[in-house]
């Protein structure tokens, strides 16, 4: 009886730090244009200008057009969209980034009359 408890006891706990190590990171999206590509660190230069930094691994899955492609072809300049997991935005691991058509930038708005 006694060890039917502590098994219980143990599972419970497994389950319940598992849990929390899960959420223990949160999900970030980050839009922009490929800055950097060094290794196994994207930089990814954001509409303020400034430049965030996500880890990729081996797990990242990098979409063109909703095909694996390498993550070779992640080169300067291209859009991406990238869903990453970190504790904020300066520890970023990548899960999928995604190869996006340039956005074009907005035009400029007309004087009324």
């Amino acid at each position: 009886m006694m060890t039917r408890r502590i098994l219980m006891l143990a599972a419970v706990l497994t389950l319940t730090l598992g849990a929390a190590h899960a959420l223990a990171h949160e999900a970030f999206r980050v839009v922009g244009t490929v800055a950097t590509h060094k290794g196994t660190q994207l930089g990814v230069k954001i509409k303020s200008g400034r430049t965030v930094y996500v880890e990729l691994t081996k797990t990242t899955i990098v979409l063109r057009d909703k095909t694996k492609v390498a993550a070779t072809e992640l080169k300067p300049g291209l859009s991406v969209v990238v869903d990453a997991l970190g504790d904020d935005e300066s520890d970023l691991t990548a899960k999928q980034v995604r190869i996006v058509p340039a956005i074009a930038p907005a035009p400029p708005k007309r004087a009324r009359r």
